[in-house]
């Protein structure tokens, strides 16, 4: 029986409860104000003040002219009735006469303390002073009735009454407390079980149980926010594991990883071009699509990557270029430049070739309609190894899947706790409906389980593993020191040196002298390097 729809699914991942907390803290400030509120109403507005005057009563017994206090059985058992008595509507009547009002204009209450003989006697009234007139008058008055009743008693007052100052059925302290803490509780709770219902993946485990489709990889959780003056003023930077320092080394090679395993459809399958799409916006495709072909630009492959993305273009602020800083992609694609004069941008001396796009489009659709972005794919297919394409998401573009028809296989990004996982299904689908190959999933943004003895290194889940790299994962900050290697530059061959590099490039002269990364190669060998500027200006 498949139960990857099953809502018995539930995963409690601390990390997505203490995220849905932060996010919804306002939720709990909204209730605890709504108490406040609720308090006040009921302490101010819907509330008739009520004063209570009370004193305590010693109930003994007498024989002969003395008072026995050595029986306390008979004691209790008078005093319970002295209770009853006090109550009765002819005492009332007796009491408020006594006192010169026409009628009892309040409650009456008798509490006999346990197993003793000792009675806690309470007048309560709207009006203070009536309610300890009401009060003397029934200690004034009593004997008519109790004396008639049991006879051989004795009735001492062991605290007197008094004014009382303050109503007494309004909430005290301690209950508006608790009513503020209970609205805090089940706003809190309220939170956490949503967090835990929510029908989304939150980690590994969570997918494998919820998505029907394979998981190509795991990319564990980076801070965009690595500094004090960064957090302050909420400024993020692109992660990219390659050419600076802010990631680290488990967020690089989860991104090896997943680029071994497209090294892999490639030499069995033959497949190259890859479209990395995801459900709905922010889930982290551009950096994902990004970093994989900056990856397989590492492992020495000649990567072109494609910003598709043309109704709101991400991929020229993560590698950080100004806005008609160069020829856009949709130059390409309008015909303004011919394939073969188009100028790729090249980024840090990898060969990783960027096509990008710095302004939205308005043209894209027309371009997928007509065939524009099928004949520029197929006329690059061969002239690199792996052609990785940056779409919108789904939820946004329809022409998302016209464009994966014309890739090999097709990735979707997920990003834990954002598309229910019914949603996510439904994507894979859309692929499979469509006709087009979906190689699979990949997870973003896992955070690491929860661990008392704390966690530094990564397993292969993307995982923290004390018992595999123990407290020396700390050392992996020592990675900011890679940026001295650009004084290799000083060796004896001076800035010469770096022609060199092209020397690699061999291999691909079976694209054909005309192919076109070979023309950009030999340009920069005849020596136009004004025009063809590393570190993401024009090549």
């Amino acid at each position: 029986m498949d139960n990857k729809n099953s809502p018995f699914n539930i995963t409690i991942e601390l990390h997505s409860i203490f995220r849905d907390l932060r996010k919804n803290f306002w939720c709990v400030i909204l209730a605890v104000l709504t108490g406040l509120m609720a308090v006040y109403c009921a302490d101010s507005l819907a509330f008739s003040p009520e004063y209570t005057s009370s004193c305590t009563l010693v109930v003994s017994t007498k024989v002969g002219n003395y008072a026995s206090y050595t029986n306390l059985s008979v004691s209790s058992q008078m005093a319970a009735i002295f209770s009853e008595v006090f109550v009765q509507p002819s005492m009332k009547a007796i009491a408020a006469e006594n006192a010169g009002y026409s009628s009892f204009n309040g409650k009456i209450t008798a509490e006999v303390k346990s197993d003793t003989n000792i009675i806690q006697l309470s007048v309560s009234s709207p009006d203070p002073e009536q309610a300890l007139k009401l009060l003397k008058s029934l200690l004034e008055v009593h004997h008519q009735i109790t004396d008639m009743v049991v006879s051989n008693s004795i009735v001492t007052v062991l605290k007197s009454p008094s004014m009382p100052h303050r109503p007494s059925n309004s909430l005290s302290s301690n209950n508006k407390s608790l009513i503020i803490s209970l609205c805090a509780f089940l706003s809190l709770a309220f939170i956490i079980g949503y967090s835990i219902l929510r029908d989304t993946v939150k980690n590994e485990k969570s997918f494998v149980d919820k998505i029907d489709s394979k998981l190509l990889g795991v990319i564990v959780h980076e801070k965009k926010q690595q500094t004090i003056t960064e957090r302050i003023k909420k400024i993020k930077t692109g992660l990219l594991i390659h050419g600076t320092t802010r990631t680290s080394l488990r967020f690089s090679e989860s991104f090896h990883k997943i680029a071994s395993k497209l090294e892999y459809l490639n030499s069995k399958n033959g497949d190259k071009v890859f479209s990395i799409t995801s459900a709905f916006e922010n889930e982290g495709k551009s950096t994902v699509s990004s970093n994989i072909a900056i990856a397989l630009a590492i492992k020495g492959n000649r990567v072109i990557l494609l910003d598709l993305d043309a109704k709101k273009p991400a991929l020229y602020k993560l590698f950080d270029l100004k806005e008609n800083s160069g020829e856009d992609l949709s130059d390409l694609l309008s015909g303004k430049t011919p394939p073969g004069e188009f100028k790729f941008r090249r980024y840090k001396r990898t060969s990783l070739f960027l096509a990008l796009n710095t302004k939205p489009q308005k043209d894209y659709n027309h371009w997928v309609e007509n065939g524009t972005i099928a004949n520029v794919v197929s006329y690059l297919r061969d002239r690199a190894d792996f052609i990785i394409i940056d779409t919108a998401p789904l939820s946004v573009d329809s022409t998302v899947t016209n464009i994966s028809n014309i890739c090999d296989e097709n990735i979707l990004v997920v990003r834990t706790d954002v598309a229910k996982a019914s949603i996510i299904n439904d994507s894979i689908l859309t692929f499979k409906e469509v006709g087009s190959k979906f190689a699979g999933c990949i997870l973003n943004d896992v955070y690491p389980d929860f661990n008392i003895a704390g966690q530094i290194g990564f397993d292969e889940g993307g995982y923290y593993n004390t018992r595999r790299y123990g407290r020396y994962g700390r050392y992996d900050h020592y990675g900011k020191y890679d940026k001295y290697g650009k004084y290799d530059k000083l060796g004896k061959y001076g800035r010469y040196d770096r022609y060199d590099r092209y020397s690699g490039y061999g291999r691909y002269d079976k694209y054909g002298s005309h192919s076109l990364m070979d023309d950009i190669v030999a340009d920069e060998l005849k020596g136009h390097e004004s025009e063809h500027i590393d570190d993401g200006e024009l090549l």
